[in-house]
């Protein structure tokens, strides 16, 4: 059994070389490259280009494996394998999905003589439906902060009807991570009438709120919800939000009134935020 050597995030772009070969064209970025052969771009200074295969881990998210390097000589590419694939393997999990790197083409693989998919893809492959694996993979997206990659995945589904209590959390968290606030609102109220509420919709259907300025309306809707609450991070990250957007919007009686909520409540796990908001209130009002 190959030992597993997990190298250090990939969160990073790497400078291309000046001397990159014509047929690589680095404009994929990583979930696009799902399943593929890849090459990565050199760093100044190196001679090698590094391969391997991008791929989905259902527990750790996007992956890159390597398996090889590729070196040009006399115009040509030569694809060598690391040595250390027979003993090891070498996977890298990957943070930055806008990573881009150059896809092997078909006959790039025939030349090299190396199969579509590697054998030990196959114990990857995602169990679910294809809009529960979409689903999923838009959610690491989301999880990464790269809701822009996550939102037209997400529309999708949306779009194929494929309507889940995650589906309206996701893309909720989409439309507010990308500031449009009013699609945020807008799923998260057809969440509620399709009788769809958790922790989760409840708090992105209230910072939407929050950032069009329609204080009443959250604050009404978290008296609602409050003690409905499974999760106390939430809960709590709710009032708080309330009470800082309520005295940015100059409302401070409102904010006073989460503020001593929260007081009120004690729980020494928010004592720091709960001093953060009261220095807001009380900058705000001097």
């Amino acid at each position: 059994m190959k030992k597993i050597v997990l190298i250090s995030l990939l969160t990073a772009s790497l400078s291309l070389s000046s001397q990159t070969v014509s047929q690589l064209k680095f404009e994929t970025n990583v979930p696009d490259a799902e399943n593929s052969w890849v090459v990565m771009p050199k760093k100044e200074g190196e001679t090698k280009y590094n391969v391997g295969v991008i791929y989905f881990d259902d527990t750790a998210g996007y992956s890159y494996r390597m398996q090889g390097s590729l070196n040009e000589k006399n115009g040509k590419l030569e694809y060598i394998e690391d040595e250390t694939n027979t003993t090891a393997s070498y996977t890298v999990r990957v943070g930055n999905m806008e990573f881009k790197t150059a896809i092997l083409s078909p006959e790039l693989l025939k030349q090299f003589n190396l199969p579509a998919q590697p054998d030990w893809l196959k114990h990857y492959a995602s169990k679910g439906s294809e809009n529960e694996k979409i689903l999923r993979r838009a959610s690491i997206m989301n999880g990464a902060n790269f809701p822009q990659l996550a939102l037209p995945r997400l529309q999708k589904l949306y779009q194929n009807n494929f309507k889940t209590d995650k589906l309206y959390f996701e893309l909720s968290f989409s439309y507010n991570a990308l500031k449009d606030y009013v699609n945020a609102e807008k799923i998260c109220l057809e969440a509620f009438q399709n009788k769809i509420s958790d922790d989760l919709i409840n708090k992105e259907y209230i910072y939407a709120l929050l950032n069009q300025n329609k204080l009443a309306e959250a604050d009404s809707f978290l008296i609602q919800k409050l003690d409905s609450f499974e999760n106390k991070d939430y809960r709590a990250e709710s009032m708080l939000n309330l009470g800082a957007y309520a005295a940015h919007y100059k409302n401070l009686d409102l904010a006073k009134k989460w503020l001593n909520v929260l007081k009120k409540e004690n729980d020494e796990r928010y004592k720091k935020n709960v001093q953060n908001l009261e220095n807001i209130i009380n900058k705000t009002q001097n």
